[in-house]
């Protein structure tokens, strides 16, 4: 029913339209990036390019009272609010998985909670 939709859908479809989701996409996957590089406990290895989400490395030797990427998970969603997919879940012990396509302000304070909570739960020197 609705795959018979879709030719009529792209046709009258705007490239203005496509142009302003790409570059919305744009902005988030740069936003999310930059947010990402300030937070010590975290790494990540690749700038976004073509897709909705970042990979990130977690360095567990940098944070307290966190044993894996589902136990971060975990605590982050229930102090924070903030959900993420652990990468042990698309095979990736110790990854995160950041999903950007979101609002702009929306992802900023995600990113803000998420910032708290590795500063919150990182070691003391």
């Amino acid at each position: 029913m609705y795959q018979g939709a879709i030719p009529q859908i792209f046709a009258k479809t705007t490239e203005d339209f496509f142009l302003n989701t790409l570059n919305l996409l744009r902005e988030a996957a740069e936003t999310c990036y930059d947010k990402l590089k300030d937070i010590p406990c975290i790494t990540c290895p690749h700038k976004p390019e073509g897709s909705m989400f970042v990979m990130v490395k977690l360095n567990l030797s940098l944070l307290e009272g966190i044993e894996d990427d589902m136990e971060f998970c975990i605590k982050l969603v229930k102090e924070e609010s903030v959900i993420i997919l652990p990468g042990v879940a698309l095979g990736l012990k110790n990854w995160l998985r950041i999903t950007f396509a979101i609002e702009l302000s929306s992802l900023e304070d995600g990113l803000a909670r998420f910032s708290a909570f590795c500063s919150r739960h990182s070691k003391k020197h």
